[in-house]
């Protein structure tokens, strides 16, 4: 390139959005674009998400067209771009044909109708499941399957391949089938020691034949087709590089690398992932773990309390005034446990919890605050558990997610978990498909990629002197946690 600098293009595909990033070997960000997925998501009563496949395609190719563009006007060429990753949401489904056709909607990560499945899935891999670590749940891609097989049977005899959301996409950049990282096929029960498909697929009928072939992330899938630059304006023949899941990715995005250390993700939900050296396995199935390469493993889990109460609970609030009335009322001597809508599945498992918030006789601003304090205290207790299955201690944070713009959060969350937590340049799981793109590219270490490219700009340190507080509090809310017979 004229500037002499390699460029890298990260997309993320999310629920509401898609997002790309075009970044340098250094991880100065050169250019970025976004889209709404405005009206795409299909709902209904049942617990169903269902989301054109074709609108994340259309949306990508927009996000690229004026990403493109961004780099043209800053006197660098698309064409020069050296490689492109994607990520995805995890456990989201594309049923396709031949010619990579979606044969239905697709299944989000977020869909709730195949829980019978997963008991069936769960009853016939229950040593599968012990040695990994994890039971499947309505939401993994493969309890997801299973459902179509069985109530769509149709669809899926016309079925050739099963992708993954970030798949089609990369497919649809080839064009052709592409093959799967590992960390978008755990939820499909990939197996991550033997790294194989397992045996045990066979006794479900011909979903094994159905399932894509398996990479690291960082491998290189293939190049982007003619008609494709065309469509989304880069280079024919531009490197395709194997992308992750969005939260896998996001922990790239975020500068951890130690052993011990953490990236938590707080947007809607709050999503936990520990670095280890070694897979992870939960007595009561509450952790999974991924895998990246260079011999890491990432336990971790997914709280539903994150900052859906914010808009449920305080909404047309400026968010911005109500966190500096925050910080002049922090600590809280009130246990909040801010869950948006009933249930939880991390740090502890039950269907039907709800959420425990303070009083409404207090004032707005109080109420505020202990909602913050309260998701701090949630964070608190995740690591707790997962420290104590990993056999990790006292790791510092690494955030990313909307919730890490706030600084009056940032600190709280560092006051309570008594941990530093630091918030990187850019906390996006475009950045982190970014490093990924330029791992693979150079066939470099994806960690000494990750390590050349993050960079943080600012560290949240323990206030001290609030300590005793935030412990006080901190057991209250065990004591009412307990007392509902949730821990």
């Amino acid at each position: 390139m004229r500037s002499g600098r390699l460029a890298v293009v990260g997309v993320d595909l999310g629920t509401s959005g898609v997002r790309a990033i075009a970044a340098a070997e250094d991880g100065a960000v050169l250019a970025s674009a976004a889209r709404d997925l405005a009206g795409a998501v299909v709902q209904d009563c049942q617990g169903r998400h269902e989301q054109d496949p074709a609108a994340w395609w259309e949306a990508t190719c927009a996000v690229l067209r004026e990403l493109a563009a961004a780099l043209t006007a800053a006197g660098l060429s698309a064409a020069e771009v050296a490689g492109i990753a994607v990520d995805g949401t995890s456990g989201t489904v594309v049923f396709v044909d031949d010619d990579l056709r979606p044969l239905r909607p697709a299944i989000m990560y977020n869909d709730a109708r195949a829980a019978a499945e997963a008991e069936m899935l769960n009853a016939c891999a229950g040593d599968f499941c012990a040695r990994l670590g994890y039971r499947f749940a309505a939401s993994y891609a493969l309890a997801k399957i299973l459902w179509v097989q069985r109530h769509e049977p149709e669809i899926f005899a016309r079925t050739t391949r099963v992708l993954h959301q970030a798949d089609y996409v990369a497919g649809r950049l080839l064009e052709q089938t592409p093959a799967t990282d590992y960390s978008n096929a755990l939820k499909t029960g990939y197996d991550l020691l033997a790294d194989a498909w397992p045996g045990w697929l066979a006794g479900l009928g011909e979903i094994a034949a159905r399932l894509p072939a398996v990479v690291a992330p960082a491998d290189q899938l293939g190049v982007v087709s003619g008609r494709a630059a065309a469509a989304c304006g880069l280079g024919a023949g531009t490197p395709v590089i194997a992308g992750a899941t969005d939260g896998t990715a996001a922990v790239l995005a975020s500068g951890v690398r130690r052993i011990g250390d953490y990236n938590t993700s707080l947007g809607t939900t709050l999503v936990f992932k520990a670095v280890s050296q070694r897979l992870v396995c939960h007595p009561r199935g509450l952790i999974y773990s991924h895998k990246l390469p260079g011999q890491r493993w990432l336990p971790g889990a997914a709280s539903n309390t994150g900052g859906e109460w914010v808009l449920q609970h305080f909404p047309g609030h400026d968010v911005g005034r109500l966190d500096a009335a925050a910080a002049n009322c922090l600590p809280v001597p009130v246990p909040a446990y801010p869950l948006a809508r009933r249930g939880e599945r991390f740090p502890f498992l039950a269907p039907d919890a709800e959420g425990l918030f303070p009083p409404l006789e207090l004032p707005l601003e109080t109420r505020y605050a202990a909602c913050l304090q309260g998701t701090a205290c949630v964070e608190r207790l995740a690591y707790d558990v997962i420290d104590q299955a990993a056999g990790l201690s006292g790791g510092e944070v690494f955030a990313t997610g909307g919730g890490s713009r706030s600084e009056v959060w940032m600190q709280l969350r560092a006051d309570v978990t008594g941990r530093a937590v630091h918030r990187p340049a850019c906390p996006e799981s475009a950045f982190g498909s970014a490093v990924l793109a330029a791992a693979g590219v150079c066939r470099a270490d994806l960690w000494d990629t990750a390590a050349s490219m993050v960079r943080l700009q600012a560290t949240f340190v323990p206030d001290e002197t609030r300590a005793a507080q935030y412990d006080e509090v901190y057991a209250g809310l065990l004591r009412q946690l307990r007392a509902r017979g949730w821990l």
